[in-house]
């Protein structure tokens, strides 16, 4: 069987099946020009595709690693118990059995934290409050992170189907014909209760 005879299989260029037959194409002796220019458009959209999925991968692991590094998040010292407190007056409000409250410069804060800021309070075996942390602040950090990984996401995936488009009008055109071509060569004549084509002969 044909490579042409296997491009008229609709399923043939989905998929894994688009990447196979691009190499099987590549692979066949004897090219038509026809074929000659749609191997080669395949290869410069395949490794363009790739090379743009890399380089955003590579962003990616960049950008985490260095938001990561830049910026402790939770306490990482011994503690036995932990629980959140709420600003009010100047002063960090907790509840451990009973009402209590603490000066935020005692446990490693800054003065004049805005009223109804979250604290996340640390405890030693004693009950004594060893540390504390801004919770909203650690809270916005994260959600920045997971913004700026979307973000990314989004972008790499606006690029790919930029760049697919590109490619088809342009250097990826000869590929894209060829296939058309093929089946609409074989368009009305192409026999749905066909078995897949699974093997290209060369």
């Amino acid at each position: 069987m044909s490579i042409n005879d296997v491009a008229r299989n609709m399923n043939a260029a989905k998929g894994i099946g688009f990447i196979w037959l691009g190499l099987r194409l590549n692979k066949k002796p004897n090219k038509t020009p026809e074929e000659k220019a749609a191997a080669k458009a395949f290869l410069k959209t395949l490794w363009g595709t790739l090379g743009i999925t890399l380089l955003f991968v590579v962003i990616l692991f960049i950008l985490t690693g260095y938001m990561m590094s830049g910026t402790k998040l939770g306490y990482d010292g011994d503690y036995d118990e932990s629980r959140t407190g709420r600003v009010e007056s100047g002063q960090v409000r907790y509840v451990k059995n009973k009402l209590y409250y603490i000066d935020p410069e005692t446990i490693g804060l800054p003065a004049g934290l805005p009223d109804g800021t979250h604290i996340n309070l640390y405890f030693d075996k004693n009950d004594v409050v060893i540390a504390g942390e801004n919770a909203d602040e650690l809270s916005n950090i994260v959600e920045g992170r997971v913004v700026l990984t979307v973000v990314a996401m989004v972008t790499m995936i606006l690029v790919l189907i930029t760049f697919a488009i590109v490619a088809r009008k342009t250097f990826g055109n000869p590929w894209y014909l060829w296939l058309q071509t093929i089946k609409n060569a074989d368009q009305n004549t192409f026999k749905k209760d066909e078995p897949p084509c699974l093997f290209l002969q060369q």
